[in-house]
């Protein structure tokens, strides 16, 4: 039986035509993603307003209040914005076929979880261990690479896992009750990487964690977490931090904000004092 320390080494091998690959592997592949095309497509998608498992992690407590409580004030998520989360979600069940290819256990996908009324669902259960897929730029691939996520998680990523692992411990799908994995796709250049997590010493506070989140959308509006930073080191404008520019209700939660079409990517500004030549964002 094959073990989770292998699984990129095994899939590279699928990939190269070296076996594992079936007409049966590959027309269940096709079905989930005739699947997962009519769930995106096939109607508006709805905003989840509720605290989710991936929620939990959020490092921005107003971002999550308004996610539960004003989730109407979300922005509408563009047309390429949704496309990029179905390649997200192609990949998924590519690489989980895959790694079915490659002699791997994979049960449990897209199992729904629930624990302290607290819902989610993992992406699947890889040989015993929970598994989250992942699909990175390049620049984010080399953090998981590197190790870099444990001191630079933005997005939370590593509380999502360890949630998904906190809900498992009485799976018996799931064997190894401590770790938890990220399956990491650079989706620009093909690269495979498994970045593995022990957790056993979180399990404690992690109850304490799903609480705190609880209480925080329970409760009156949080004050701001990120505060705004200078354009640059020469421009008195004020900017929103990276973190803030990705969020949902940056509008509702800066309702003076402007934002503006550099080349390198839209600059959102909290406080204009010098005027951009560059086309504002209507």
């Amino acid at each position: 039986m094959k073990t989770i320390q292998t699984l990129t080494d095994d899939i590279e091998a699928v990939i190269r035509g070296q076996g594992g690959w079936n007409n049966v592997i590959a027309r269940s592949m096709a079905d989930n993603m005739a699947d997962l095309a009519t769930t995106r497509f096939g109607a508006p998608q709805e905003p989840r307003a509720y605290l989710s498992l991936s929620s939990i992690g959020t490092p921005c407590d107003r971002k999550l209040w308004y996610k539960v409580n004003q989730s109407e004030a979300s922005e509408e998520l563009p047309a390429n914005t949704l496309l990029k989360f179905f390649f997200g979600d192609l990949i998924e069940e590519l690489i989980l076929s895959l790694a079915e290819a490659a002699g791997h256990t994979v049960v449990g996908k897209q199992t729904r979880l629930n624990v302290h009324g607290i819902r989610g669902s993992r992406d699947a259960v890889i040989d015993g261990v929970t598994v989250d897929v992942k699909s990175a730029s390049p620049m984010s691939f080399k953090k998981f690479k590197g190790g870099d996520l444990v001191n630079d998680d933005p997005f939370g990523y590593i509380s999502q896992l360890s949630s998904y692992v906190y809900a498992g411990k009485d799976d018996p799908l799931v064997t190894d009750k401590a770790r938890g994995a990220f399956l990491v796709v650079d989706k620009v250049n093909g690269h495979l990487h498994l970045d593995t997590y022990d957790f056993s010493n979180q399990f404690e506070t992690k109850e304490q964690e799903m609480e705190r989140a609880k209480a925080v959308v329970s409760g009156q509006l949080p004050e701001r977490t990120f505060e705004p930073v200078p354009q640059s080191k020469t421009s008195p404008n004020m900017k929103l931090p990276t973190m803030c520019s990705y969020c949902d209700f940056k509008k509702t939660c800066w309702p003076t904000l402007r934002g503006f079409a550099y080349s390198g990517g839209p600059v959102y500004l909290v406080d204009v004092v010098n005027e951009p030549d560059v086309p504002e964002i209507t």
